[in-house]
């Protein structure tokens, strides 16, 4: 079997706050193979978040660390110097944030922050883009020139204020806004972000992000501010990405429907922990710790009724104290008195399929 290209290994996350220290993660354990497209689901205050920002090296100053491994292609990220480690960033690691509004500067267009990321990523050495012959038109050398007649369907003019020497960034932003579909990029490159939609928004921020080349593509909750019909796009275009640039996907979402869409398997976060893997069919088909049957029990089926929406009785446990037992013992309607003092181990379904609960114990 081919080596996975990440491999977390019981990660342990916690945050210092004013009283105390809460603990966001608890012994994490997955793996991501390439081309593969993996979805991390849970409800607020999971881990979710946490878990993306410790893989690519975005914790807020306030975080720790306690334990584990993050390994990318062989390497230990967590046991790399901070500056070696941002050569990761970006170019094998890219990440997709929720808002693209807080993600774009709203005071400069959009060419201007394209061009940007792209020549601090040439600059750090990670990306090498081929010069142009800048004597010719639009600084393009002669066979280039079909390539933007006929694939990219643009004009050659310069704009945005750049200079002609930006003109193979500005070529290779084209490129790239055209790969997830943006109708007529060159006039879009010459918008503010406030002048663009949010669905357009997010296609820039996933062009810029695999501008860069990454190997693995870190998604955090990118279509929650996107309506219905804009999601379904984005996340079909994310589906597709796969085949096309050859990156492998790790989505984080709340919502179970957008993982089914999309995903080829799915990771269960509950206060923490990981509760439940298995691919997608088979977890949909077979749920079987009680978190993730409440989860799904509690997506609307589509069609009109007058019974309530179920709901998982309870809430999430305070992170802030150390948990015995199974941390969804108290909302469970299967818990025992083992339950809330024992830790379950992992219970192996079958090749794919894992689960951490008693139910399914010797």
């Amino acid at each position: 079997m081919k080596a996975p290209l990440l491999n977390v290994k019981d990660l342990t996350v916690t945050y210092r706050v004013s009283n105390g220290f809460i603990r966001a993660l608890r012994g994490v354990s997955f793996r991501v193979y390439e081309r593969e497209f993996v979805a991390v689901v849970g409800e607020s205050g999971s881990g979710k978040s946490t878990l993306g920002l410790t893989i690519i090296g975005l914790l807020p100053n306030n975080a720790i660390v306690n334990g584990g491994e993050v390994i990318y292609k062989g390497v230990n990220l967590l046991s790399l110097d901070r500056r070696v480690r941002e050569k990761f960033m970006g170019s094998e690691i890219g990440m997709i944030f929720q808002n693209p509004m807080n993600s774009l500067r709203p005071t400069e267009k959009v060419s201007k922050q394209f061009v940007d990321t792209l020549k601090v990523a040439e600059a750090r050495g990670s990306l090498k883009l081929e010069a142009y012959d800048y004597s010719k038109p639009w600084g393009v050398s002669g066979r280039f020139s079909a390539l933007i007649d006929r694939v990219l369907g643009v004009s050659k003019r310069t704009g945005g204020g750049l200079t002609a020497h930006d003109d193979k960034y500005r070529l290779e932003a084209l490129k790239w806004l055209k790969l997830v579909r943006i109708p007529d990029p060159e006039s879009v490159l010459e918008k503010y972000p406030f002048q663009l939609s949010g669905g357009m928004m997010q296609r820039i921020m996933i062009a810029m992000a695999l501008s860069l080349r990454p190997s693995l593509l870190i998604a955090d909750e990118p279509t929650t501010a996107l309506d219905v019909i804009t999601q379904a796009q984005v996340l079909k275009l994310m589906r597709g990405l796969i085949d096309e640039v050859g990156a492998s996907i790790l989505l984080i979402t709340h919502d179970m429907g957008v993982a089914a869409q999309v995903a080829d398997r799915v990771l269960v976060l509950y206060a923490g922990e990981l509760v439940e893997e298995a691919p997608v069919h088979e977890l949909f088909k077979n749920p079987m710790h009680p978190y993730t049957i409440g989860l799904l029990n509690s997506i609307p089926r589509g069609h009109k009724s007058t019974n309530r929406l179920s709901a998982i009785r309870g809430f999430v446990p305070d992170l802030r104290s150390e948990i015995r037992g199974c941390v969804f013992a108290d909302r469970c309607d299967y818990a025992t008195e083992v339950c809330r003092i024992n830790k379950p181990s992992y219970i192996k379904v079958n090749e794919d399929h894992v689960v951490r609960c008693f139910l399914y114990g010797k």
